[in-house]
């Protein structure tokens, strides 16, 4: 569903907490500094490696540039991003070799003294951390498994963690991620936040807005167990809920109220705008939400919505200049629509794809 049942996810979950969880990443570029490996997901000595998550990172931040996707920098004819050719007979031997890290050239040479051997060279001024190493070496001994992009693979729910200390007070199983990775830094969970503060927190997560003194007033006054989770369904039920959760959707499609260009004058798109808020207050199931916006129009109509749904694939920026180009106009729109559904729907930024092969991105 659009909406999610946020009474049981964001019970409680303080200032810091949340900073901790924006500390942790989501989607992280292949370039991202390996300095970010050490705040991923906690994992323990037994947890098997990810080449996404752990290795990935490693690779692009201290091998890439000589052995990655670009054909301008690739020494030795060797691509460590592309598992077939990792594990291809060289002359010295693969440069991995699955489940054997002593006889794998991308390890055994981080420890050469040849200055003409070793890895990464010495004009590249990177040497990889002793963690790092150790990331790959066992990454390597489980199989070296290689994985396909982000985007494809489906999401899976990860094992709740187990605390060490069991006098934490776990609410929900998100509290138990935030309060493993505060054990692994040597951290203690901040105190429960003033009620006043929590009100006005979870009124701005929903609606954007802050709450009136009345709300506040209400909800300091109301000492049942539930009193925050029914101010949560109070706001989720708001009018405003679906406004503001709605912003964060137009601006995947691009929408805006006026042509982008030239004079930059008013267009009557709102009814697509609208259209949006309803789906979010009305939870509309997001498999709907999606097919409506795509293809609203082949779509046995029930009522309008179904139309102006497929707004969604006319947010792109136009122009009533007198001396614009068609085919010109044509093609930037078709571009621009491409760009946004790769975004919205596939977690891909295809915008080097209107040119020319992704670098990174399997498109």
């Amino acid at each position: 569903m659009l909406r999610l049942r946020l009474a049981t996810i964001i019970s409680l979950i303080t200032a810091s907490s949340l900073l901790l969880l924006a500390q942790l990443g989501c989607g992280r570029s292949p370039s991202t500094s390996t300095q970010a490996v050490a705040a991923s997901t906690p994992r323990t000595a037994a947890a098997k490696v990810s080449f996404n998550e752990h290795i990935q990172p490693i690779l692009s931040e201290y091998c890439y540039h000589c052995h990655g996707p670009d054909k301008n920098t690739r020494k030795a004819e060797l691509r460590l991003d592309v598992a077939a050719d990792a594990f291809a007979p060289r002359k010295n031997g693969p440069a991995i070799v699955k489940g054997q890290p002593e006889k794998s050239s991308v390890v055994t040479r981080l420890f050469s003294k040849d200055p003409e051997v070793v890895m990464p060279p010495p004009e590249a001024h990177k040497t990889l951390k002793s963690e790092e190493v150790a990331l790959l070496r066992q990454w390597i001994s489980e199989g070296a498994v290689y994985e396909d992009h982000w985007a494809f693979i489906a999401p899976q729910r990860p094992a709740v963690p187990t605390l060490a200390n069991s006098q934490l007070k776990i609410k929900n199983p998100v509290d138990a991620f935030i309060f493993s990775r505060l054990e692994k830094e040597n951290l203690a969970p901040s105190p429960e936040a003033e009620r006043a503060a929590l009100i006005r927190r979870v009124t701005f997560d929903l609606t954007g807005l802050p709450p009136t003194p009345a709300e506040v007033a209400t909800f300091l006054a109301d000492a049942a167990p539930d009193a925050y989770e029914r101010a949560v369904d109070r706001l989720l039920a708001s009018p405003r809920y679906g406004e503001h959760r709605a912003r964060y959707w137009l601006d995947y499609a691009r929408y805006g109220d006026t042509h982008g260009l030239h004079f930059d004058n008013y267009r009557a798109i709102w009814p697509y705008r609208d259209y949006v808020i309803r789906a979010f207050n009305a939870n509309k199931p997001f498999d709907r939400f999606v097919r409506e916006q795509l293809a609203g129009d082949l779509l046995p109509a029930k009522n309008i919505d179904e139309l102006a749904a497929t707004g969604f694939v006319r947010c792109s920026v136009t122009t009533n200049e007198g001396g614009t180009v068609t085919e010109e106009v044509a093609m930037n729109l078709t571009r621009d629509r491409v760009e946004a559904f790769g975004a919205t729907f596939l977690g891909l930024t295809t915008g080097c794809a209107a040119c020319h092969d992704h670098k990174f991105d399997p498109i």
